[in-house]
């Protein structure tokens, strides 16, 4: 009888730890020590996000980090312009910030959330490199109003918008080809960057998520739209075919 207690016991047992494996790696919420969190950075699969204050963000933060402060009135707001799709690897000093701000991830939709354990101090501890923010201005993105931006749309050129915020890092990375497109198509189509976080009545009128967000208009009329990163050769291609 004894055994049999035992090994039903052990059944119990047995089956409750698996059932406890299957949800950590079900959960939308994962806890990395540094190593694990660089190796899920450099496969480049995600977006990195900083919730540090700005003052924190201006001694450092890990390359091409997004930057948005915990303790903004909007970061609710900001974080769903944001690819849910995508992998998020969030961190803030030493962890705590970024715990919280996983869970309003995890609230808003977010499929798969990566916080570094001991936040950025972990980060450096192990050796790991931080870079100084880019402080240069961009003084090509817009704030317009709605009814400007119709007023802009009433040209035969095709128009080829960037919805786009100053905190997103693959905005940023996007700029120097937007800037070479405004070059090339100078005379044949209208580009332009716009501030999705300074014009909300413009990003809810087309539904704007996942910045950066690319809008190809012609006539006034959406034509085509792409969200997330996109390659030079695309862009042009979509402008070629409608001049």
């Amino acid at each position: 009888m004894k055994i049999f207690v035992k090994t039903v016991v052990a059944i119990i047992l047995l089956s409750s730890c698996n059932n406890n494996q299957a949800q950590q790696s079900g959960s939308v919420i994962e806890n990395v020590d540094a190593k694990k969190f660089k190796e899920l950075v450099d496969a480049g699969k995600g977006i990195i996000l900083d919730v540090r204050t700005p003052e924190e963000v201006a001694d450092g933060h890990i390359n091409n980090a997004s930057t948005i402060n915990l303790y903004d009135d909007d970061f609710n707001t900001k974080i769903n312009l944001m690819q849910k799709d995508k992998e998020i690897y969030v961190y803030c000093r030493s962890g705590g910030r970024s715990s919280e701000a996983a869970e309003l991830l995890e609230k808003n939709g977010f499929s798969k959330v990566y916080n570094l354990k001991g936040g950025i101090s972990a980060w450096e501890n192990n050796g790991f490199p931080i870079v100084k923010p880019n402080i240069t201005k961009d003084e090509k993105i817009q704030k317009i109003t709605l009814a400007d931006f119709k007023t802009l749309l009433a040209t035969d050129k095709p128009v080829l918008v960037d919805f786009h915020t100053i905190w997103c890092s693959p905005c940023r990375k996007m700029v120097p080809i937007i800037d070479g497109i405004e070059g090339t198509y100078k005379d044949k189509a209208v580009v332009m960057r716009i501030d999705i976080d300074k014009s909300k009545e413009l990003g809810a009128a087309y539904k704007i998520q996942g910045v950066p967000v690319f809008v190809l208009f012609r006539n006034g009329k959406e034509i085509w739209k792409h969200n997330g990163m996109i390659s030079e050769e695309e862009l042009k291609k979509q402008i070629e075919n409608n001049l």
